[in-house]
């Protein structure tokens, strides 16, 4: 059985049991019915034209949108990463590492690094990683250990943490305790011979300082993905979503970096 429609502009206007349904390309099916049109597929119309009463969901099932309203847990959401998930269903995107970002955050027991950090990645250009992670820069001493303490190894592949009771969670204490990682930014403001790139899970961050704009930030555990050259350090990041630094930054060949990967992939293995 198929149904009149008519696709007109921004709208689809399809005929249902004689009653008319329309829906608008801003809203997150909308390519869904265009698809399903062109398939004649129009079991598949019936069941998502009415845009109030499509329930979409994500991930493990934490994450649902309903017409323009996303949620967490049946709880409606309304913050700077909801506002951008819906943005991209509308546009077309694929969502999974935004769902996967979602679920990481929202293990985190800090609600201000959970109103914060979406809202950081986004001001800073930092990307997120396909499994749900961030990516970031810091800077390390020549022998690759921390500029502060000069104990902790950095080297690329490393994983490192400490307590997160031993981290500083007070952003106006701006100079404090803790693993840290910044912005293109900062980067200026702060000395270190290497620059490296980092892997946060977000629910590992505890506190986003507020000097300099917010373009630092503090983590009881982060990954070492890659070594980049500082002179080429605008060019790591060319992507919404990447899983390290663009080649062309980087100063590990391919195969370096295939390397490392597998390493750090057995390291989480063990440590789940």
């Amino acid at each position: 059985m198929s149904y009149p429609y008519i696709i007109q502009g921004n709208n689809v206007v399809v005929v249902i049991d004689n009653v008319p349904h329309t829906i608008n390309r801003s809203h997150v099916t909308y390519q869904r019915v265009v698809d399903a049109i062109k398939a004649d597929d129009w079991d598949t119309v019936k069941d998502v034209i009415d845009p109030k009463m499509v329930v979409l969901d994500y991930g493990n099932g934490n994450v649902s949108v309903q017409g323009e309203t996303l949620y967490w847990k049946e709880e409606e959401m309304h913050n700077s990463l909801s506002t951008r998930m819906i943005q991209m269903l509308q546009d077309g995107f694929p969502v999974e590492p935004m769902v996967n970002f979602m679920e990481n955050l929202m293990q985190n027991p800090s609600k201000r690094a959970v109103d914060e950090l979406y809202g950081f990645l986004e001001r800073n250009n930092l990307p997120i990683t396909p499994d749900g992670h961030f990516l970031a820069y810091k800077k390390i001493r020549f022998d690759y250990t921390d500029c502060h303490s000069g104990t902790m190894d950095n080297n690329v592949g490393k994983v490192v943490e400490m307590e997160r009771n031993s981290v500083d969670d007070d952003k106006d204490r701006t100079c404090s305790v803790g693993l840290h990682f910044c912005s293109r930014d900062y980067l200026n403001h702060f000395g270190g011979e290497r620059l490296v790139i980092v892997k946060v899970n977000p629910r590992d961050v505890v506190s986003i300082p507020s000097d300099y704009n917010g373009a630092k930030g503090r983590a009881c555990r982060y990954e070492v993905v890659d070594e980049i050259d500082k002179d080429r350090a605008d060019e790591a990041f060319a992507q919404s979503v990447q899983a390290t630094a663009e080649p062309e930054a980087s100063v590990l060949s391919e195969d370096d970096l295939k390397r490392i990967a597998a390493l750090l992939k057995a390291v989480s293995e063990v440590s789940e």
